[in-house]
């Protein structure tokens, strides 16, 4: 098992009542697996902020793994992690 350290912000720091949290994960866990951990955890209130009706990741959210956009791994959401990584999970942000 590993440790894998998830943040957020705004609404889906709402949703899991705070920014931070600490996932116990098995060994090879990808990056897809925390978040499907995190909707078995967190409802659909999570599956709605984060998957589109087909189940992909909405377009505009961007994921981080330790401060490296997925877009850039190899492996994007099939990433493996390991003990200590962490992962950011950034939802769109207004301003203005």
């Amino acid at each position: 098992m590993i440790q894998v350290k998830v943040h957020t912000i705004l609404n889906l720091k709402k949703i899991l009542g705070r920014g931070d949290i600490d996932l116990t994960m098995k060994e090879g866990s990808t990056v897809k697996d925390v978040l499907m951990t995190m909707v078995e955890t967190y409802g659909d209130s999570l599956t709605d902020q984060l998957f589109d009706s087909e189940g992909g990741l909405l377009p505009y959210i961007r994921l981080m793994v330790n401060g490296r956009d997925i877009v850039f791994l190899e492996k994007k959401m099939e990433t493996a992690l390991q003990e200590g990584d962490e992962v950011l999970i950034l939802p769109p942000v207004g301003g203005g």
